[in-house]
């Protein structure tokens, strides 16, 4: 019995583990050895920043299925980008970003994403490689 209890504290904190900061949004970016610069959540939602140090990815989960996310990325003193992602059919949603700014060497981006039943706030620090 101590035995079976045990495997399910064990099950359980893995689950636990696999549910937060640690547990990759986007399974392929991770699977690449790209490192999470930003994660956030609220209740059933949650959203992290991977990267490589050129291309960042933006995931997230836990909204309902087709919901709409309104999505900006404010880089340094550039226009924003704003655009809409729709929820797959698990909630889940994921964009590419490539932040350059000809005119500065590096900055940090500020992600903002707004739907029915989440609002997140991220950001991540970006630095431009030299040739």
């Amino acid at each position: 019995m101590r035995r079976a209890m045990v495997g399910w504290g064990l099950a359980a904190l893995a689950i636990v583990a696999l549910a937060g900061p640690a547990g990759a949004l986007d399974e392929i970016v991770a699977a690449r050895g790209w490192s999470q610069v930003d994660y956030a959540e609220d209740g059933r939602c949650r959203a992290e920043v991977r990267g490589n140090g050129q291309f960042y990815r933006i995931a997230g989960q836990g909204v309902r299925p087709g919901e709409v996310i309104d999505l900006r990325l404010q880089n340094e003193d550039l226009r924003p980008v704003e655009h809409r992602i729709v929820a797959n059919g698990q909630g889940r949603w994921r964009d590419f970003y490539i932040p350059f700014a000809w005119h500065l060497r590096g900055g940090t981006v500020a992600v903002s994403l707004a739907s029915e039943s989440c609002r997140l706030n991220l950001s991540f620090d970006w630095t431009r490689r030299q040739p």
